[in-house]
């Protein structure tokens, strides 16, 4: 299942944080995390092969590492910050995904604490003066980050106690996989709508950075802006201009 760029056989990420994405509605989760390997300039390390995972194969999708080629499931990390994202480029097989999330979370079991990030359908948000966001945290990652899920300025968060999270993917199943492993872990989704979801994608970055600024340190020294790179992927997120042979 695991590839490594330096051919290694395990992956070390004891004291590391570990963001997935779901393949969520607008694919807002993979797209945040286009987001975060771009503007970090994480380096892929390696990637995921599963009968869950479609393959597929194609040129970098990001300026800072022109050469490298992107599959399936990739892996990119920042060894000076304890971080690895994990970035999907198709959408999961059913009938194999719950295979593939035990294989996750076993390969990930050390890890310091995990962060799946996800979406869901606007519609599904009954009160509409209620937050776009929604968050779920097992009991270890709400012990390790009390001061951060107390503060004040992060009360627009609600907490999602449901049974489902309708177009989330598989974030809510993933969750609870980790959850159930004892893994700290939590899943951060916002509602939204099919179409354009970049907009959205950055949205979901500057929240995940409110609550852990300390490990994405996405601030640049004593500049309060926030600073946030888009990847040269992005130039076709919709596919090819129109040719003009058409008309």
């Amino acid at each position: 299942m695991l590839f490594l760029k330096n051919k290694a056989k395990t992956l070390d990420v004891a004291n590391y944080t570990v963001i997935i994405p779901s393949i969520c509605v607008g694919n807002a989760a993979q797209l945040a995390c286009d987001l975060l390997i771009a503007s970090k300039k994480l380096k892929r390390i390696g990637s995921l092969a599963h009968p869950a995972l479609i393959p597929v194969y194609g040129p970098s999708a990001y300026q800072h590492e022109p050469n490298e080629r992107v599959a399936s499931c990739e892996l990119y990390e920042s060894v000076e910050d304890k971080l690895l994202v994990i970035q999907f480029r198709a959408p999961l097989i059913a009938r194999h995904t719950k295979s593939f999330q035990n294989k996750l979370v076993e390969l990930l079991q050390s890890a310091r604490r995990v962060v799946v990030l996800s979406g869901s359908f606007g519609f599904e948000r009954r009160v509409i003066e209620d937050s776009p966001w929604a968050y779920r945290a097992s009991d270890n990652f709400k012990s390790a980050h009390a001061a951060q899920l107390g503060n004040a300025s992060l009360v627009k968060w609600k907490e999602h106690t449901g049974d489902n999270i309708f177009g989330g993917g598989n974030g809510l199943q993933l969750f609870r996989a980790f959850e159930e492993s004892q893994v700290p872990v939590m899943l951060l989704f916002r509602y939204l709508l099919e179409g354009d979801n970049s907009t959205d994608a950055s949205l979901i970055v500057r929240e995940l950075n409110e609550l852990c600024e300390d490990f994405l340190q996405l601030r640049d020294g004593g500049d309060a802006s926030f600073k946030l790179t888009v990847p040269k992927s992005w130039n076709l997120l919709f596919g090819n201009d129109v040719t003009e042979l058409l008309f």
